[in-house]
């Protein structure tokens, strides 16, 4: 994560960013490593194996910090649980038991963007000038305590083999700088000590557009100190302090002078088509060139990457010639952490934090539940998807909507199905011309944040949403060019692009929004339009509770308080939610064997994903006999998350099953968990079995001893017969 202040088209795979230093957001690179002094990375970081699934935290809560001292602090003081550090106070926090730091090597160019149409810096030579008063090694050295790499080129050499190492560059020079203008009809006035244009005119107040001192204190020294170069040659460079936001829309209406600020490229180069053809849609420089236009169109459409390479070498070589922006260095992020978080995702080999942080991220010791508390550097101006510009305001986004694909994190080269589960490319002929057909099928478990199913309908919304509207930060050549898509059924899309390029399924791969709250048009009209209306301010037509600024993403937008803080809270329906991230329950029966008749007593403990007693559960037990249910009852509840009930037995007899089932609302998902148990009741006769054993014992006793009485009695009855009887006389 590196922390920026900065304006983000989003187009996962290939858009980039003009990013300033003072927002949360992605950087490039990782070269793990932990400064001396600074905390270990703890164990369950350092062997965090990436899942798919999450996410693992209730909340991420968003703090709106726009002062980088009091940013710094809160982190420091445990109020934070990431922070950017910037590299000259590395040693505020290295020693901290606390905090540890992650180091990436970043993607990221800095640069002083330039408005080629405003005066001075229309000049070529007033560009080039400046290029070579821009002492790198001692920005580097002194503003980022080493921490950064030099750059010359408009495509960082982070890009291996697209990158050129041989276009012309402006070394740190005075000399040099006094000569580009004067070679280029300058005249400079010792005496005055002023410089004059070749019509003869004083030159104007060449300015350096920067964020407040206190907002950004490093791009302000950056500016301080190329201002002061200037003036040791009489160049009149002079700083605009400017609130980003305002910075942001003055760049967005191309009424900006010159800026220093971020460019953060996305794995593939592609936006170099869009930043520097004429009527680019990132061209913000206004720089037209009909020779490099037709290098960069051969760089895109093309399939064949070699050619595109090529092509893509020439054209740094002519962009460094115009000199639209002036690269200045590829940074190389700090960015700490609290001792208790884990589940820090990084893109590899190059790649910074990846999209599966925000499903991945936990406190230590608690594996689910908590907030996270990452610290936004301004305030978003809207978080409307097609509008929005700045680094913060799709810091927020990118945990609601979605993509396609997103990069694999251990190969950031390597695409990671998302909510395409598989897609084809091809080309095909149509109407006698090449053109490139490619299908996505789609994954059929998603929903809408308001339940409503997610399918192909709202990828061929999206796409002709931005076809048609034709949003600065959504729109390429691909929208441009295509021709028809086709929904043969709800999980499938297939759209045909005229022509062909390697960059079209990247292009493609754009934030996914609802065409039941987009294609709504007397919503938007209500609002002002696409263009005006914020769905984060609007309610939800049909769902209470939520606003119009719906994904499939795991988070919902919860709240906010501006200048204060944005509060995001998980989905409990995400499509790839954690399987752990459940209820339990523990169950008790009295018995496992009982007669007709007699009460079973269950008692039942529900608890949530962190291990705390549900209260508000529901509860409730079947008894079943071959597959069907005999007889339910609903538990009451005892307190403490405890459930009991008892079941009269009554008409039951044999082996029962014993079906428990307990559900509940955790954050506006029902949650349910099943148990099951079996009895065995017996027939309530059986219960007096001995009773009747004893009585029929008795009874035989007793019949028995009557007649052995009687017996006994006859037989003494017949003994004194025989001896009252007299003998005889012979």
């Amino acid at each position: 994560m590196k922390e920026k202040l900065g304006f983000m088209p989003k187009n996962s795979g290939r858009r980039a960013a003009l990013i300033a230093l003072l927002i949360a957001a992605s950087a490039l690179g990782w070269i793990p490593a932990r400064f001396a002094g600074a905390a270990p990375i703890p164990p369950e970081q350092q062997n965090w194996k990436w899942e798919l699934y999450g996410p693992r935290v209730d909340e991420i809560l968003m703090p709106v910090i726009l002062d980088y001292d009091a940013r710094l602090m809160a982190f420091k003081k445990g109020d934070l649980d990431t922070c950017f550090i910037q590299p000259t106070r590395v040693a505020e926090v290295k020693d901290d038991p606390n905090i540890y730091i992650l180091t990436y090597q970043t993607f990221n160019l800095q640069f002083l963007g330039i408005n080629c149409q405003q005066y001075p810096w229309n000049y070529t030579a007033v560009r080039k000038a400046v290029a070579h008063l821009i002492d790198r090694d001692w920005i580097i050295r002194n503003i980022f305590n080493g921490f950064g790499v030099p750059v010359e080129t408009a495509i960082p050499p982070a890009f291996g083999d697209w990158y050129n190492p041989n276009v012309p560059t402006y070394p740190y020079s005075r000399e040099l700088a006094k000569k580009e203008l004067l070679d280029a009809g300058f005249t400079y006035d010792e005496k005055s000590g002023k410089w004059y244009d070749p019509s003869g005119r004083p030159l104007g107040d060449i300015i350096i557009q920067v964020p407040p001192q206190e907002q950004a204190p490093w791009l302000f020294q950056e500016a301080q100190r190329i201002a002061e170069e200037g003036k040791s040659i009489g160049l009149p460079i002079k700083i605009e302090a400017i609130e980003f936001q305002a910075l942001v829309s003055q760049i967005y209406s191309r009424t900006f002078k010159s800026f220093i600020l971020y460019l953060g490229w996305d794995r593939v180069p592609t936006l170099a088509y869009e930043l520097f053809r004429t009527g680019g849609s990132w061209n913000f420089w206004g720089i037209s060139d009909p020779e490099l236009d037709k290098l960069l169109a051969e760089f895109y459409f093309t399939t064949n990457l070699t050619k595109a390479k090529e092509a893509l070498w020439k054209a740094q070589e002519k962009v460094a010639e115009i000199l639209p922006y002036i690269p200045i260095y590829s940074g190389i992020a700090n960015v700490g952490f609290r001792t208790d978080i884990a589940g820090v995702v990084l893109n590899k080999p190059v790649g910074g934090q990846s999209y599966l942080t925000t499903l991945n991220v936990f406190h230590i010791g608690t594996p689910f539940g908590g907030a996270y508390r990452t610290p936004l550097g301004s305030d978003p101006r809207t978080l409307n998807p097609f509008t929005a510009i700045s680094g913060d305001e799709w810091a927020v986004m990118n945990n609601i909507l979605e993509t396609l694909f997103i990069p694999n994190p251990d190969q950031v080269s390597d695409n990671l199905p998302w909510l395409a589960k598989s897609w084809t490319m091809e080309e095909v002929e149509m109407g006698g011309s090449k053109v490139t057909k490619i299908t996505f099928r789609l994954n059929d478990n998603v929903t809408w944040q308001d339940g409503v199913k997610f399918t192909a309908r709202d990828v061929n919304f999206t796409w002709w949403f931005i076809k048609i509207n034709k949003p600065t930060q959504q729109y390429a050549a691909v929208f441009e060019k295509m021709i028809k898509t086709e929904v043969p059924d709800d999980y499938t899309i297939t759209v045909y692009v005229n022509g062909t390029s390697w960059t079209y399924l990247y292009d493609l791969n754009v934030a996914i929004v609802p065409a039941h709250i987009w294609g709504n048009e007397s919503l938007l009209k209500q609002y002002g339009g696409w263009e005006k209306w914020d769905p984060s301010k609007v309610p939800h037509p049909t769902k209470k509770g939520l606003t119009c600024l719906i994904g499939t993403g795991p988070f919902i937008f919860a709240d906010r308080k501006p200048g204060e803080y944005i509060l995001l809270r998980w989905y409990p329906n995400y499509w790839k939610r954690h399987p752990s991230k459940t209820i339990s329950l523990e169950y008790s029966v009295s018995a496992t064997s009982l007669y007709e008749g007699e009460p079973l007593q269950v008692t039942v403990k529900v608890k949530d994903y962190t291990g705390n007693p549900l209260a508000n559960a529901t509860v409730s037990i079947a008894l079943t006999k071959d597959g069907s249910v005999v007889k339910s009852v609903a538990a009451s509840p005892a307190g403490a998350g405890t459930y009991t009930a008892s079941i009269d037995t009554s008409g039951i007899s044999g082996d029962v099953g014993i079906s428990i089932k307990a559900s509940a609302s955790i954050a506006g998902g029902t949650f349910e968990k099943t148990a099951t148990a079996s009895v065995s009741v017996k027939p309530a006769w059986q219960k007096y079995l001995p009773y009747i054993a004893v009585g029929a014992i008795a009874a035989i006793a007793a019949i028995a001893a009557a007649l052995y009485a009687a017996r006994k009695k006859k037989t003494k009855a017949a003994e004194e017969a025989a001896g009252g009887q007299q003998p005889s006389a012979q």
